[in-house]
């Protein structure tokens, strides 16, 4: 159990990857959003301002390691909202397209999501969100200018 819960921390390594500096898009990010003070850099597509923008993977870790001793009504609804979010990016990387290895990233991150809902939160169910996580920084990361 404890090796699930240190595989939840990839989702804060995220956000530490996605923190980025410098940039022009105008578009304001909520002071609640996993990375506030992420400014895309000149060119940047946008969706790393709503991957940036997401409200819901800040909180990942906390849900996640509540519904770890058991079923939570909070916790569940907010890993649903972690889900549409995510699918919400997806559709604007495949609409912006060129982006096939970062759609297939979040692809399999909403499905380890969705399994978290659909559930118990095993090891394998947890590891798939922390592989899915990672994965998104790292495909984000080049297009995005998130640091390293």
């Amino acid at each position: 159990m404890r090796s699930g819960v240190v595989g939840l921390a990839v989702a804060a390594v995220l956000a530490a990857a996605l923190t980025g500096c410098g940039g022009d898009d105008d578009r304001a990010i909520p002071d609640d959003a996993a990375l506030p003070a992420y400014l895309a850099p000149s060119g940047a597509p946008d969706f790393c301002t709503d991957l940036a923008a997401s409200r819901e993977l800040g909180d990942l870790p906390t849900s996640m390691g509540t519904l770890t001793t058991g079923p939570d009504v909070v916790a569940r609804t907010q890993v649903s909202r972690a889900v549409q979010e995510m699918r919400n990016v997806l559709a604007e990387v495949r609409s912006e397209g060129g982006q096939e290895q970062l759609a297939a990233a979040l692809e399999e991150l909403v499905a380890a999501l969705r399994s978290v809902l659909d559930g118990e939160l095993t090891d394998p169910v947890r590891a798939a969100v922390s592989d899915g996580l990672r994965r998104v920084g790292e495909q984000a990361q080049p297009t995005c200018g998130f640091p390293t």
